[in-house]
């Protein structure tokens, strides 16, 4: 898709789709498709004029007999299809530059923030999206503008829309495990606990999904910093995660990691002999639930895990199965990821 038929058309609907075209063609080919001659520079210019409405698409020349019909409302959500497409842009060249997209974040941050305080909550919401799809996507890189991105999320946090407070807990949590600039965001660590907490107790999947991902990785950048005997409970208790799968890596590479770290496995055969126990009794308690939460997430859908926290719950449960194996012969879906682990 040659991205100068972006500056060259001016009906909406063919933009919408030449966007949808390129960020599939990012997200596919990743940095292949940046070989074309200065493709990063047009299309960033583009993108540019679009995001703050000012292509030439969004100036009605030519659209006319597209938009006349329509009424306020869907008007508006016409407006906004071309700019959310051009936005799935912004996230596909996130994906094709990685850590190198910090620089391009120059450019997008201040238009994608404004969106960020619409009144519309599906701005709010995508927008709120899109910066967390780039902050993953460039991992460290975002570490300069940790202070502005923080101090937007920790508003959207009480969002009244939860959509867009569901996106900005995942948000939150992928700012915080990969910035690198500790000392702007831990000072406002207990503010962010507390206003995660609500949402752990909503009946919103999405948002539990989301709420339980970003404190598992504020566990994971900062064990020292967070409650863990009180947050791992209510966690535990909203698993298996009913919708976004995504989040299992987080939650269970955390619940995985604080039972390797501290030895806790071994210590459920050996906790009556154990000096230490009093450190452990929280996940110690845990162990049979989690054991059940392990065989439902390592069964269908298969798209539950990726590949790499699959295997790292398979090792856990293995290990747990030499240390007392009568907590998981019992259970079929177990025995037989750890005989197919062991193939």
């Amino acid at each position: 898709m040659n991205v100068l038929q972006l500056t060259l058309h001016v009906t909406r609907a063919v933009v919408t789709d030449i966007n949808r075209n390129v960020a599939a063609t990012l997200k596919l080919c990743g940095p292949a498709i940046l070989t074309q001659g200065n493709f990063v520079e047009r299309t960033t210019t583009i993108l540019g004029s679009i995001i703050t409405k000012n292509h030439p698409c969004q100036t009605d020349v030519g659209d006319e007999d597209d938009h006349e019909s329509l009424e306020d409302e869907e008007s508006s959500e016409y407006d906004w299809l071309v700019i959310d497409t051009a936005l799935d842009v912004v996230i596909g060249l996130s994906v094709a530059l990685g850590e190198q997209f910090t620089e391009l974040w120059k450019v997008f941050q201040k238009p994608i923030v404004k969106y960020a305080s619409s009144q519309t909550n599906f701005e709010r919401s995508t927008s709120i999206g899109v910066i967390a799809e780039c902050t993953a996507n460039m991992g460290s890189g975002v570490t300069p503008y940790t202070g502005p991105i923080l101090k937007l999320l920790l508003h959207r946090l009480g969002d009244e829309d939860s959509e867009t407070k569901s996106n900005t807990a995942y948000a939150t949590g992928l700012l915080i495990f990969h910035s690198t600039d500790s000392a702007t965001y831990l000072p406002s660590f207990n503010a962010i606990l507390e206003k995660l907490e609500p949402m752990l107790h909503t009946q919103t999947a999405r948002t539990l999904d989301n709420a339980s991902g970003c404190l598992c990785r504020m566990i994971m950048a900062h064990p020292d910093k967070v409650p863990i005997d009180d947050i791992i409970p209510t966690i535990v208790d909203v698993l298996p995660l009913k919708e976004d799968y995504e989040e299992n890596k987080p939650i269970f590479e955390c619940i995985t990691g604080l039972c390797k770290c501290s030895q806790i496995l071994s210590m459920c055969v050996l906790a009556n002999n154990s000096s230490d126990m009093h450190e452990n009794q929280t996940i110690i308690g845990l162990t049979p639930k989690l054991i059940g939460i392990f065989a439902s997430v390592l069964d269908e859908p298969a798209d539950q895990l990726d590949l790499p926290t699959r295997a790292k719950l398979v090792s856990t449960v293995k290990f747990i199965h030499s240390k007392n194996a009568s907590l998981v012969s019992g259970n079929p879906i177990l025995m037989q990821a750890i005989k197919t682990a062991d193939q």
